[in-house]
């Protein structure tokens, strides 16, 4: 009987969704939040290339591929020279209203594994272009999750990911605040 039902369970088919961004990012920081429903099966909230992400889309990533496997199979020693580059993006998980963090995350839990914690009423995305990071935070405490490096050689996007269904409510995005001086009364201030 349990076996039947394990073979009902590999049968089973999940939806994926990818949501990307209309405002590319060029250059700057850029700041936006958004609200995940707790009770989302599986969302990933990040930033990527434009272009990587368009492709990701477009063709399914086979992980069997030699077109995907850095090592070419043969013993040339060309695979040891390339040098590390930060990847095309980087997406935070979130799911059943807890975050899974990566390992060398910022924030540490009372999970004993450190792998997950309570997902916060809104996430804020922090992305410094010209220093290739993107960092996220509780937009309502300001306690940083997570940061990583991401590839800034092109136009970057936010990007949305689900999973078998799920929710979000998305701020606007703050893009390049340009700073304003307003002075009142005989004093400045800067905005």
């Amino acid at each position: 009987m349990l076996f039947a039902a394990e073979r009902l369970m590999t049968s089973c088919h999940l939806s994926i969704d990818l949501v990307i961004g209309d405002v590319a990012i060029t250059q700057g920081k850029s700041y936006w939040a958004c609200c995940v429903d707790p009770s989302s099966y599986l969302v990933k909230v990040g930033v990527g290339l434009e272009s990587k992400l368009q492709e990701w889309f477009q063709v399914p990533q086979d992980v069997v591929s030699p077109r995907y496997d850095p090592d070419s199979g043969h013993d040339s020693g060309a695979e040891d020279t390339t040098v590390e580059a930060p990847p095309p993006y980087a997406f935070l998980t979130i799911g059943m209203g807890k975050i899974l963090l990566s390992h060398g995350s910022a924030l540490t839990s009372r999970d004993p594994n450190g792998c997950t914690v309570p997902l916060p009423p809104r996430i804020g995305i922090c992305l410094d272009y010209e220093q290739g990071k993107v960092s996220f935070y509780d937009a309502v405490s300001f306690r940083e999750l997570w940061e990583c490096f991401v590839d800034c050689s092109g136009p970057v996007c936010p990007a949305f990911c689900f999973i078998g269904g799920g929710a979000l409510h998305l701020q606007e995005l703050v893009a390049n605040k340009q700073e304003r001086k307003v002075t009142l009364g005989g004093f400045a201030k800067l905005d």
